[in-house]
This record gives structure tokens, sequence and C-alpha cells, in this order.
């Protein structure tokens, strides 16, 4: 097996394990994957503050060692387009 379809794999099973997994991309991070965040629609940038506060409220949240540029076709991975969260409040979340 590739060392690609590797980390592929273990993204996938972090994904499966995890509420919210995040990537990075230098400082900035990002939110790639959400079971029940519903806005602002994955992937959206969130700051340090706000990582922190949710993993006061979510004991499964993690990190992928996969950069943030690898997880998304380049039409998609416009950093600069992204929204940033900079309060919790911001982030809406589903009932389940």
């Amino acid at each position: 097996m590739s060392v690609q379809q590797t980390e592929k794999e273990k993204h996938l099973q972090m994904i499966y394990k995890n509420n919210v997994v995040i990537a990075k991309d230098g400082d900035r991070i990002i939110v790639v994957h959400s079971k029940r965040s519903v806005k602002p629609l994955v992937p959206f940038e969130i700051t340090q503050e706000v990582l922190d506060q949710w993993k006061k409220r979510d004991s499964r949240v993690a990190e992928t060692v996969t950069p943030y540029k690898e997880l998304f076709a380049s039409s998609v991975n416009s950093i600069n387009d992204l929204i940033v969260v900079s309060d919790f409040n911001e982030i809406e979340f589903s009932e389940d």
C-alpha cells in the first residue's frame, strides 16, 4: 500500500472517530469536517480561541497531519475565500 493511500485511510478513520477534524495551513486553523455544525459550511477557518472553546465542549476534536491544501481539490482549496469564525457563537449546530 502506498504512503498516500495509507494517509488517506488514516484521515478517513479520523473522520469516523471524531466529531470535528481540523487541518492547518501555516498558522491558520481550518475545520475540514464537522458532524454537528450546519453553518458556516465546511471548510471554514477558526481562531485559536474558537478551537479552545470547541475542545471544552467536545472531547472528539482532532487535527489531521495532512495539510489543508492536500485535502481538497484546487477549486475548493482557495484559502482566501474561507469564512473566518472568531466567535464560537457564530457557528450553528444541528440538534442531533
